[in-house]
């Protein structure tokens, strides 16, 4: 999406890090910008991705699950456990089993500190979960932020307390272990296996099969599967 590309590179330490961007003036109309737009944008017909439900069969839906039907897909023979929540623009796959207290779909962080004031950013994305995907207890995945998807490949398993970031791409048959945190626009590829407590920054790109050591630090791209660590 042109937007999306455009938020990013104006994101890049290149452009952010500018003196212009310090300037007072520069500063002050970016956040009235940023703040029109998070009046204007919910209302634009571009960011309504899912607009309307749908319930596959053969599913097992805890009661207290809480999910915006009329603005969610789930496919067939899912099993989604107590306390769920799934909110509105996500899209579940077939076969996907969803663990207690996950949160699908939450707002992601993205916030500008500019001309002396934080101004969030609203988060107008969604989720895509793969077929057989398995999302652990208390795993919370962020709503991408203009319109995109955040993306959960087929087989992936990701377990307990895990956080992905808003606009990440995660590939088929992954594995991401418990409370692992992965930054924002981040590009997982197919079969990745990342260990316990990890932290991968925004906007990196793990290649097929790379294998990441618990509690490492990921601070650049891994362009092999040697299982480097790359500490900050």
């Amino acid at each position: 999406m042109i937007l999306q590309k455009i938020f990013l590179k104006l994101k890049s330490p290149e452009i952010a890090d500018s003196w212009f961007m310090h300037t007072s003036v520069v500063q002050h109309a970016v956040k009235i910008c940023l703040k029109m737009y998070n009046c204007i944008a919910p209302k634009l017909p571009l960011c309504r991705r899912v607009n309307g439900g749908y319930l596959g069969t053969g599913n097992q839906i805890h009661p207290t699950a809480i999910i915006d039907y009329d603005h969610v897909v789930i496919g067939d023979f899912c099993i989604i456990e107590k306390n769920v929540v799934i909110d509105k623009n996500s899209i579940i796959g077939n076969y996907v089993i969803i663990r207690e207290g996950a949160v699908i779909g939450s707002e992601g962080f993205e916030f500008r500190r500019i001309a002396g004031e934080i101004v969030p950013v609203v988060h107008l994305g969604g989720i895509i979960i793969g077929d057989n995907a398995v999302i652990g207890p208390r795993v919370c995945i962020d709503k991408s932020v203009l319109g995109e998807y955040t993306e959960v490949g087929a087989s992936a398993d990701i377990r307990s307390e895990v956080q992905i970031g808003h606009g990440i791409k995660i590939g088929c048959s992954t594995t991401i272990l418990d409370g692992t945190m992965v930054g924002g626009y981040a590009k997982i590829g197919n079969q990745v296996t990342i260990g316990r407590h990890c932290s991968i920054a925004d906007g990196l790109n793990l290649v097929d099969g790379a294998v990441i050591p618990d509690s490492a630090i990921i601070t650049r791209d891994m362009k092999n599967t040697a299982g480097n660590r790359e500490d900050s």
